[in-house]
């Protein structure tokens, strides 16, 4: 596989997100959220299978106890893609009809991390009426942070000491002192900021030596952001809305990216012909193990 991004998978999804890998079963999943789908890639064979859900979704986990927990536009879910189930076990966001939920992602103590955004088209015109929460393996639902207007980008330092976390529409990417027994939060730095043209920060993978990947919506690429949050690397992409990125393959040295089709117009989609489609590359760097909820 090459050290640039090759479309492994022509999905054209609406919005392809949230690559999950499972290293038991080596396979990728991810997710379109308008299309209210859940994709899964077999590694070996390259074969793709999918489920529909009830509504909009933005983010899933792995279990520990096997299936998955999701955040749905009609809240968090526990999902069994065997007996195809979707038992939706709380709904922080009722009353918030412009509202669902978004990006997500387990810690290392297996506590689901996932946050709602300001459901508007135009990114400009989003509130910050959304939150991220906090899932405990015994289901509890912990609001932690507010005022947001779209979440993504959440990852963990490998020291687990930092929290990252994008909110998209303000082009930075913020870092949280983070206690991990407790699973709270301390005073956030700006770690990076995306110069205006350059598309908009979306779904992050930290790697093995803690280096932030971020994708850019609008923005063709990937970025590799040092620890310092100076640019390491920029991977270019044939596809406009790049959304997110997660490491996998046997070895945690592939890198997977998703895309999106969602605001092209028909003469951009005929230009882009892979946009929505699953990308893969071999960069160089190993990922680490997704974490897995413990609920």
């Amino acid at each position: 596989m090459s050290r640039e991004p090759q479309c492994v998978f022509e999905a054209r999804n609406v919005c392809g997100e949230g690559p999950v890998w499972d290293d038991e079963a080596q396979a990728l999943y991810w997710v379109d959220i308008p299309e209210k789908r859940i994709f899964r890639r077999d590694e070996a064979s390259g074969s793709v299978e999918s489920w529909p859900v009830p509504a909009d979704i933005g983010a899933i986990a792995l279990r520990r106890s096997g299936g998955l927990i999701a955040g749905l536009r009609s809240g968090f879910a526990l999902v069994d893609l065997d007996k195809e189930t979707c038992e939706i076990f709380a709904s922080p966001e009722d009353g918030l009809a412009d509202n669902r939920l978004n990006d997500g992602k387990c810690d290392p103590r297996g506590r689901f991390w996932c946050g709602s955004l300001h459901d508007e088209a135009d990114p400009a015109k989003r509130r910050p009426i959304g939150r991220v929460y906090r899932v405990d393996p015994d289901l509890a639902c912990t609001a932690i942070i507010e005022g947001v207007k779209t979440t993504n980008g959440i990852d963990w330092s490998p020291d687990g000491r930092t929290l990252y976390f994008t909110d998209t529409p303000t082009l930075k990417i913020m870092a949280y002192e983070f206690d991990m027994d407790s699973g709270s939060i301390g005073t956030p730095r700006v770690f990076a900021e995306v110069p205006p043209g350059n598309g908009r920060p979306d779904g992050v993978a930290v790697d093995s030596e803690g280096f932030l990947w971020s994708a850019h919506f609008d923005g063709w690429r990937v970025t590799r952001y040092a620890p310092d949050g100076s640019i390491d690397r920029v991977l270019s992409l044939p596809v406009q809305n790049v959304t997110s990125c997660a490491f996998g393959g046997p070895d945690l040295r592939t890198l997977y990216i998703t895309s999106a089709t969602e605001d092209l117009s028909p003469e951009d989609l005929a230009a882009q012909p892979l946009a929505g489609g699953l990308f893969a590359c071999r960069p160089g760097v190993q990922g680490r193990p997704m974490n897995r909820f413990a609920g």
